[in-house]
């Protein structure tokens, strides 16, 4: 594999599916909901709101099954929190790695600041983090670079020194715009042309961002 040539200061993730392996258990408790309330293609909508925060998930429910999307949600939210969700393999191994290199770090993620840290921290991985900027204190969703913005801000950075790591198309669409190196990490939905064309390189597994950054 061939390795980065340029060193950055900064790193800001994504957090569900990236380095929490929560998408495919959000689209279980979408597939009960859909079971239960009788929504078709509920996994087809549960896919193509990837990576977005609370309030477009809603919006997007709305507008498909034409139902108070508020209601569903906080259903399935019930649901996942009875649920194991665990980190994806690497993740602490990776933190570390940013971090022995004097790397600042930052979550910007689609989900709740209290979900965040609730999870992050029970996995033992919040810890790492720098910074936090969440789904409920941006005013446009991914794939709006603002999150990653705001996290850069957060951090004292500027995007173009910074690497942003995502695993959904909408995450990538707004990490590239916001002007950082983008790394894509696929998890459910593999890249298609254009995450080939955004992505500044496409990697299997936090295992080989490790390896593509030279971080020991």
């Amino acid at each position: 594999m061939e390795k980065s040539k340029r060193s950055f200061t900064a790193a800001i993730f994504d957090m569900d599916g990236l380095i929490l392996d929560s998408e495919r258990t959000v689209l279980k408790c979408w597939e009960v909901i859909g079971e239960k309330y009788g929504f078709p293609d509920i996994v087809t909508y549960g896919i193509s709101v990837i990576g977005k925060n609370k309030r477009s998930t809603v919006e997007e429910f709305e507008r498909v099954y034409g139902e108070p999307g508020d209601r569903y949600e906080a259903e399935l939210r019930q649901i996942y929190n009875g649920m194991e969700v665990p980190l994806k393999p690497h993740t602490i191994e990776l933190l570390s790695a940013m971090k022995n290199a004097g790397m600042k770090i930052a979550i910007a993620s689609s989900s709740t600041r209290e979900e965040v840290i609730s999870q992050l921290t029970k996995l033992g991985a919040f810890k790492f983090f720098d910074a936090a900027v969440c789904g409920d204190q941006v005013t446009k969703s991914k794939p709006d670079p603002e999150i990653f913005l705001l996290a850069c801000d957060a951090l004292g950075v500027k995007p173009e020194e910074s690497i942003g790591l995502e695993d959904s198309f909408n995450g990538v669409r707004a990490c590239k715009a916001s002007g950082l190196y983008t790394i894509m990490v696929p998890d459910i939905i593999q890249p298609d042309d254009e995450m080939k064309g955004l992505a500044d390189v496409i990697l299997p597994s936090l295992k080989d961002v490790q390896d593509f950054l030279n971080l020991k």
